[in-house]
């Protein structure tokens, strides 16, 4: 039950962060912001949290930042893109896939330097 909760208060979290940038910033780069700061942070606390509690780390990687993270949104604007035209819904999906893996490829990296030194 301990991680059902976790997974859920981290979910309310991130989801209110991921409006809160939307409100913030107008137009698409809301999304851009959200899943790559998300894939950057995912990636360090993979590193970081790797010796804490399951709860913890299902509170801060699914709950928090699972939900900050957005595959929804991302999925409904491939559509739209896609809708337009067959190139910029390719060029969308793969800049942004390509963009949030490198991000948690560097999100690694930082929490390995971090836990090196």
């Amino acid at each position: 039950m301990k991680r059902i909760l976790a997974v859920g208060f981290g979910g309310m979290a991130g989801s209110l962060l991921r409006a809160s940038v939307y409100m913030a910033v107008t137009g698409g780069l809301g999304l851009w912001i959200v899943n790559l700061v998300g894939s950057f942070l995912i990636g360090v606390a993979a590193v970081r949290l790797s010796r804490q509690s399951a709860e913890l780390r299902l509170l801060v990687s699914t709950g928090l930042l699972g939900s900050f993270t957005t595959f929804s949104a991302f999925s409904a604007d491939w559509f739209h893109y896609l809708e337009s035209s067959i190139w910029w819904g390719v060029a969308f999906a793969g800049s942004m896939t390509a963009a949030c893996v490198a991000s948690a490829a560097a999100g690694l990296w930082v929490g390995r330097k971090g836990v090196a030194s």
